[in-house]
């Protein structure tokens, strides 16, 4: 379902959700730092202003931890258009060059260790749309594989995979089988993908994370509870341009 945005007089600005696969009121802070509620399909959405205020402490908190997480990313990858790509994933460096042209448009090509980026390349926005473009793509061509592999070594049986650029998931699996991975995931180390791709085919067995579901995660990744922890700043290998 489409996100509103609040309209309660809170202080607290935040979107609302409806999800029916949401059992409970949750909410998250973006690494964007822009706070989400998620309430099941029948909740009463004129409860949601007062459980913000209820955990109003909680939020000003997260929201504060997210803009520092925000400064170190900058400081560590910095600001504007990016000269080189890491992938840890698949440990390519990939220089990234700009040619302007006629182009309305910009337009990616790779070859040979490098990122060539034509057209329109004065135009920022539109450079770190080609760049997400070619990210997806890439993410497509690397994690497809992976899923396969990993399912078939592991005994799961996969409909679909679909990869994108979630802004808070690294990965989701639906009831029907479909697998869904971020494509930032190829900033991150081959075992944190690996752990993500696990975590979300093991949902096709307990779609919750209820203790059967983790007793099933550690059965296929003995580490996992160290991968876990890992993943929480995992956010930080991200440049700013992914989104």
């Amino acid at each position: 379902m489409t996100p509103e945005p609040s309209a309660d007089h809170s202080d607290i600005a935040y979107t609302l959700r409806v999800s029916p696969r949401a059992k409970h009121v949750r909410i998250t802070v973006t690494r964007d730092a822009e706070v989400v509620v998620t309430i099941p399909r029948r909740f009463a959405a004129r409860r949601v202003p007062a459980i913000v205020e209820a955990r109003r402490e909680w939020v000003l908190k997260a929201l504060e931890r997210a803009r520092t997480r925000a400064e170190v990313v900058r400081a560590e990858h910095g600001d504007g258009l990016p000269t080189e790509v890491a992938l840890l994933a698949t440990g390519e460096t990939l220089a990234i060059g700009y040619r302007a042209s006629a182009a309305s448009g910009v337009t990616a090509r790779e070859g040979a260790g490098r990122l060539t980026f034509t057209g329109a390349v004065h135009d920022e926005a539109a450079c770190q749309a080609a760049l997400r473009r070619w990210l997806t793509r890439r993410a497509h061509a690397v994690l497809g594989p992976m899923v396969s592999e990993l399912a078939a070594s592991n005994g799961f049986s996969v409909a679909r995979v679909r990869v994108g650029l979630q802004r808070s998931r690294w990965g989701s699996c639906s009831p029907r089988g479909t697998v869904s991975l971020n494509a930032k995931l190829l900033f991150l180390s081959p075992e944190l993908v690996r752990y993500v791709i696990l975590h979300e085919l093991c949902h096709l067995r307990a779609m919750d994370h209820s203790a059967r579901f983790w007793a099933i995660m550690a059965e296929h990744d003995p580490g996992f509870e160290r991968h876990r922890r890992a993943l929480r700043t995992a956010e930080r290998l991200v440049p700013p341009w992914a989104g």
